[in-house]
């Protein structure tokens, strides 16, 4: 099974170092809201992109991690193109969990039998699991570009803004 760390890494890695972190929040939710808010967070990124007249001037997340890790332009290239590559497998997953939680949603809230909402759960798992695997897969290509110390350096980096997250999160009644 592969770690919450491990899978946040290939998420950032593979939505790109220019994409959105606040995926990176969703690493203390329960699995099961995970990949529903992702795909939420996504959905409002696309609408948003166009307009952003209060976001700050200055280097995007990319430029910065570029920054942190050292990496070359080549590694950046590189990298980009990694995450080109699983893009759309993974744009396409997210919108199929996404219905697919909808639907199992609606069949516990309606009237829907046992094996009927069993069955649409075991669809649901399995869509999640194949999006793991795609972001793993990702992971693994995109962790031949970094050497030792970068990816040390990123794991840090990660950490970093793990905490400071957490220092601007109220409290949660306990919940991881």
């Amino acid at each position: 099974m592969i770690s919450r760390e491990f899978a946040l890494i290939v998420t950032v890695l593979t939505l790109g170092f220019g994409g959105t972190m606040t995926l990176a929040n969703s690493a203390q939710e329960p699995s099961s809201s995970v990949l529903l808010s992702q795909t939420k967070v996504l959905a409002q990124e696309r609408e948003n992109r166009p307009n952003r007249p209060n976001r700050p001037r200055g280097r995007n997340r990319g430029d910065q991690l570029q920054q942190a890790l050292n990496l070359s332009d080549e590694q950046m290239q590189k990298l980009n193109e990694i995450q080109q590559n699983y893009r759309p497998q993974i744009q396409e997953l997210a919108k199929q969990i996404q219905a697919t939680y909808q639907e199992f949603n609606q069949m516990m809230q309606g009237n829907a039998s046992e094996d009927e909402v069993r069955s649409k759960h075991k669809e649901l798992a399995g869509l999640r699991q194949k999006m793991e695997d795609i972001r793993f897969e990702s992971m693994l290509e995109m962790r031949t570009i970094l050497t030792e110390e970068q990816r040390q350096k990123f794991a840090q980096f990660m950490q970093q803004r793990r905490q400071r997250r957490d220092g601007n999160r109220p409290n949660r009644g306990g919940r991881p």
